[in-house]
C-alpha cells in the first residue's frame, strides 16, 4: 500500500520503450538479483503491457519449477490483473491470459507453460509473424539450455516485435543465464540488482543471510 514503482523497474520499462524505436530488432533483457526486489510485480506489468498494446500478441511465461510458475509468478499476475483498468478486455485463468474478443482467443494470448526437457514444442513453436512475441523466464538460471536454444528460434521472425526477458538469482557460473552477462553479453541488456538497495526488501533478513 502506498508503494511506487522502484527505479530499477522504471529503468527496465524505459529501456524496453526506447528499444521499440527499432521495433523489429529482438529486445533481450536479463536481470540478476537477490530476493525481495519486486521482480514478480514487474513481470506482471510487462505481461499486461504486452498483451494490451498490440493486437494478437502471443507469449509464453515459464519458471524454474511448476510450483514457482503457478504459486508465485502467475499468482502475482492475478493481483495486478484484478487492479487493471482494462481487465474486461481479457480473461485470466490459472494458465493463460487471453482476449475475450471473438475469434482472437487463440491468437491473442500469453500462456504460463512449465518447461520440460522432453517437451519443448511450446517454445519451439512460438512464432507470430508481423505481430508481437513475448517470452519471460523467471528464475532463469535453473532453466536448462535446451529450452533457451529452442526459444532462440522465436527471435528469428522478421517484421515482428520480439521481447525476451530473463530474471534470476546469480547462483550458477555456467549455463545460458550466466552467459547473458558474459559470453553473450553483446546480445542482452543486463542489470544486476542488489537486494540491499531496494526499499521493499527485508534488510534484517538479508543481513542474516550475509
Amino acid at each position: 500500500t502506498g508503494q511506487q514503482p522502484k527505479k530499477w523497474q522504471l529503468d527496465i520499462l524505459s529501456e524496453i520503450r526506447d528499444e521499440l524505436i527499432n521495433p523489429y530488432d529482438a529486445i533481450r533483457e536479463a536481470v540478476a538479483s537477490g530476493h525481495g526486489i519486486g521482480k514478480s510485480a514487474l513481470v506482471s506489468w510487462i505481461i499486461l503491457w504486452a498483451v494490451t498494446t498490440f493486437e494478437d500478441t502471443r507469449g509464453v511465461v515459464t519458471a524454474n519449477t511448476d510450483g514457482q510458475l503457478k504459486s508465485k509468478t502467475w499468482a502475482e499476475l492475478a493481483t495486478w490483473y484484478n487492479r487493471f483498468i482494462g481487465k474486461e478486455m481479457f480473461s485470466y485463468t490459472a494458465t493463460s491470459i487471453f482476449s475475450v474478443q471473438p475469434g482472437h482467443e487463440r491468437t491473442w494470448r500469453i500462456d504460463a507453460v512449465p518447461w520440460s526437457e522432453r517437451n519443448t514444442e511450446a517454445f519451439a513453436g512460438l512464432h507470430n509473424h508481423g505481430r508481437r512475441i513475448l517470452v519471460i523466464f523467471d528464475e532463469a538460471s535453473a532453466i536448462i539450455d535446451k529450452i533457451w536454444e529452442v526459444t532462440d528460434g522465436a527471435m528469428t521472425d522478421a517484421d515482428t516485435e520480439k521481447l525476451w526477458v530473463a530474471f534470476g538469482n546469480p547462483t550458477r557460473t555456467n549455463g545460458r543465464f550466466f552467459d547473458c552477462f558474459h559470453r553473450s553479453r553483446n546480445m542482452w541488456n543486463t542489470r544486476q540488482i542488489d537486494s540491499r538497495t531496494v526499499v521493499i526488501s527485508d534488510k534484517k533478513e538479508i543481513e542474516k543471510w550475509r
